[in-house]
């Protein structure tokens, strides 16, 4: 389905770019995120932060800082890879924009409570095996759970709800604070 997607996105702009027509761009509804993760001293300023950073035209940097570890992002500069890695998730938000002119908010967490320990043994199993390409050295033993909550938070759409969703919020090693979506 993404590749027929991708495919249709493709086709597009090649047709448009061929006859001379651009396609509309709608009027920009989104702010732009800051270009690094900031210090957030709570687990509901990261949990805003990263979701704000991932409907925000320039928020890679900020997404993938809360997505990651540091480990992972340091290989992923080393290796040349990182600045692909936010143009690629930077230009998908901007051709997800130009098609849809929703604005979407974060509302409010409806509900937070701390992770207990086979969800702290399944973060740090997932930080693992998100790392593996970049990191294939890293263990779960290297990963030290500071704090960790499950948090259930509200979006809007248009400002009207919209949904909620629900993720880990865990503060790792001395590195701040990290998001794990569902």
């Amino acid at each position: 389905m993404k590749k027929i997607m991708a495919l249709l996105l493709a086709t597009t702009v090649v047709f448009s770019v061929a006859t001379g027509c651009q396609p509309k761009k709608r009027k920009q509804n989104y702010k732009n995120a800051v270009v690094s993760q900031q210090k957030s001293e709570s687990f509901e300023d990261a949990v805003k932060e990263c979701f704000n950073a991932s409907y925000s035209l320039g928020g890679g940097e900020v997404f993938y800082a809360y997505m990651y570890p540091n480990a992972a992002i340091d290989a992923m500069k080393q290796s040349g890879q990182y600045d692909d890695l936010i143009s690629t998730f930077n230009h998908g938000q901007e051709n997800r924009f130009m098609l849809d002119d929703s604005k979407l908010e974060y509302e409010k967490i409806m509900d937070s409570h701390e992770i207990n320990d086979k969800q702290r043994a399944a973060a740090k199993k997932y930080l693992v095996q998100i790392c593996e390409q970049f990191v294939p050295e890293l263990t779960e033993d290297q990963l030290d759970i500071k704090e960790g909550y499950e948090v259930t938070f509200s979006h809007l759409r248009n400002g009207e709800a919209d949904g909620k969703d629900t993720v880990l919020a865990i503060k790792l090693n001395d590195e701040g604070w990290k998001v794990i979506t569902g």
